[in-house]
């Protein structure tokens, strides 16, 4: 699974990882070196959890990593958040 999405991500286009609940989508910036990482809930995409831009010269397995990590990430909500 893993070859295919870096084979993705090599050609320039986006990739998508999910469980049950989220999605995360990592895509290739367009106008210089990196990444964005996008979390969205998994049947409401414009219900966004998370978005990482990364601009560091990592490795595609490093943003594989790093992509999964966001996925099984836990949340503490403040007492003044609201869902």
């Amino acid at each position: 699974m893993s070859e295919h999405i870096e084979a993705l991500i090599k050609s320039g286009k986006s990739a998508t990882i999910s469980n049950q609940h989220f999605e995360v989508e990592i895509r290739p910036r367009i106008y210089d070196h990196g990444f964005t990482i996008t979390k969205r809930a998994l049947n409401n995409p414009l219900n966004i959890i998370e978005i990482r831009d990364i601009r560091l010269p990592l490795s595609l397995s490093q943003i594989l990593q790093s992509a999964k990590e966001m996925l099984n990430a836990q949340y503490k909500l403040s007492t003044h958040a609201t869902v």
